[in-house]
């Protein structure tokens, strides 16, 4: 992976595990760059679909309005399944937004997920695996929930079909 490219993806990861908008300047001094090259970053980011927003606060990723059908579906399986799990999504026309666990102390803690393409997948999949903090599935023997989105009912009921003949699928909610 190219020097640009893998920075544009550590400024998503950034933006997408930020809490707050993170201003130009401060991304900059992070990857020790100008803010030029941050603005442009942020321009090819934006052109390859990423909803980043400006505000006078700084940079952000914004929740796009959805279209399709939301479906909070709940799975357990291991962390060997993870790619699976995923592109089962993805084959039956889903994308998956975010995932959550539920903590005995902290009660629900959930994390973005922008999963879209197989390239995300393999990107997640990466990171997953030199991360030395794990998944948050860890926290609960392979238990989860994700906000998954297909663009028609028979798409979704088409991606819950193949996840519970996995044996992943616990549960749906609408």
């Amino acid at each position: 992976m190219k020097k640009t490219e893998k920075r544009r993806q550590q400024l998503l990861m950034m933006l997408s595990h930020s809490l707050a908008p993170i201003t130009g300047e401060s991304l900059a001094q992070t990857f020790n760059v100008t803010r030029q090259i941050i603005v442009n970053d942020i321009a090819s980011l934006r052109a390859d679909g990423y909803p980043i927003a400006s505000t006078v606060k700084g940079y952000e990723i914004r929740n796009t309005p959805t279209q399709g059908i939301l479906r909070t579906i709940t799975c357990q399986h291991s962390s060997e399944d993870i790619r699976i799990e995923l592109e089962t999504i993805l084959r039956f026309g889903g994308i998956i937004h975010n995932v959550a666990v539920t903590h005995d102390v902290y009660g629900e803690l959930t994390a973005p997920l922008p999963i879209h393409t197989i390239a995300d997948i393999d990107t997640f999949l990466i990171k997953q695996k030199v991360s030395t903090s794990g998944l948050l599935s860890k926290l609960n023997n392979g238990l989860h929930t994700h906000l998954i989105e297909a663009n028609t009912l028979e798409d979704m009921d088409a991606i819950i079909k193949a996840l519970k003949e996995l044996h992943m699928l616990t549960s749906v909610n609408e």
